[in-house]
């Protein structure tokens, strides 16, 4: 077995053979990728505390989910240059995608608490108040949009023979019905802040 020679890219001439770590690494050579990582590990760490301004554990994460993309995708490289462009492209590219993550993960929480919030709120409001205002919304319809909702829902009626009582056909009635509820639906939404 070759001994494997020690990586120092940072260095201005280096005497790896790039393109034979390369593509070691590309062909699952474990120890090429141990002697990669430890040339790299402290630069991903500092490209990526640069990029995002966080703090050491925000940081790590990005340059271990780098070192796994390196796994994945590297492939056999000609020379250190371009193997230094393909990782700074790497680090950033992972750095934004943790970012990007974070805001989601952030964005998700946010409207998790509204709407916790705003179910504490709902739940105080009486139940005799939301039907008084249903009752409201519904005699404010035309006569022929509520006679639709009485029978399709009150009086279980399918949406054929729902449509079929107005002159209305199947489709044209699950249409109607559907911009009657997404209409209630809106008004509930802006009265009980939803």
């Amino acid at each position: 077995m070759a001994s494997r020679p020690e990586l120092d890219l940072r260095a201005a001439s280096t005497s790896i053979d790039v393109l034979a770590l390369t593509t070691a690494i590309h062909g699952g050579d474990t120890a090429a990728f141990a002697v990669f990582y430890q040339a790299w590990f402290d630069r991903a760490f500092a490209l990526a505390r640069s990029l995002t301004r966080r703090d050491e554990s925000f940081c790590l994460d990005v340059v271990q989910e780098t070192m796994l993309r390196v796994v994945r995708a590297l492939r056999p490289t000609p020379d250190a240059t371009t193997l230094e462009r393909w990782m700074k492209k790497v680090v950033h590219t992972t750095a934004l995608d943790a970012l990007r993550r974070e805001q989601r993960r952030q964005r998700r929480e946010q409207r998790s608490a509204d709407t916790t919030a705003s179910a504490d709120t709902v739940g105080d409001l009486d139940l005799e108040d939301r039907l008084r205002w249903l009752e409201g919304e519904l005699k404010s319809l035309s006569r022929a949009d509520r006679a639709l909702l009485e029978q399709r829902f009150v009086r279980g009626n399918t949406l054929e023979s729902a449509g079929a009582a107005l002159g209305l056909s199947g489709h044209a009635a699950h249409g109607r019905l559907r911009r009657l509820i997404e209409q209630l639906r809106s008004s509930a939404r802006r009265i009980f802040h939803e």
